[in-house]
């Protein structure tokens, strides 16, 4: 019988120390997306016909979050690459993720943080990838939006 107590008491305070934390499930699905993004930001099938009608990029669209002039979207929806501007931006971002971590070379996530900011909370991914022969970090911040995870931001 103790234990039983003992076994939900050690639960719950778990529970909590996750709470505080921040979900273990959004560092994990962030970690998913930035996985996701890069990949297809890095492997291009040209036999895709969708490549051809409307862009080499046009997978990423729903993995960046939207940052234009439209307020109502801003921040809060994910980019349209059927928009001339936004396919831009998005073609910007993997051709920026491609020079980061380039095509070929591993990345590790070294550490994850929350920040929040006016237009949420950020999930912020810190990858250490080597580049010319020196170890670099870079900073992937994610937004939450409807249960899943855009790239806002690279630092």
């Amino acid at each position: 019988m103790k234990v039983k107590y003992f076994l939900v008491l050690l639960f719950c305070i778990m529970s909590q120390g996750l709470l505080a934390q921040g979900s273990a499930a959004d560092s994990l699905n962030a970690a998913k997306a930035l996985n996701v993004l890069v990949t297809i930001c890095r492997a291009v099938d040209f036999s895709d016909p969708m490549v051809s009608k409307l862009g080499t990029f046009y997978k990423a669209a729903p993995f960046i979050v939207y940052r234009g002039d439209d307020k109502i979207r801003a921040w809060k929806d994910f980019t349209n690459y059927e928009n001339a501007d936004e396919k831009k931006g998005v073609d910007q971002i993997c051709l920026r993720i491609n020079q980061t971590l380039s095509p070929g070379s591993d990345f590790k996530i070294v550490k994850y943080s929350t920040e929040k900011e006016s237009e949420g909370i950020w999930h912020v991914l810190t990858v250490s990838y080597n580049k010319k022969g020196g170890i670099k970090k870079a900073a992937f911040a994610f937004l939450k939006i409807n249960n899943r995870f855009g790239l806002g931001d690279i630092d």
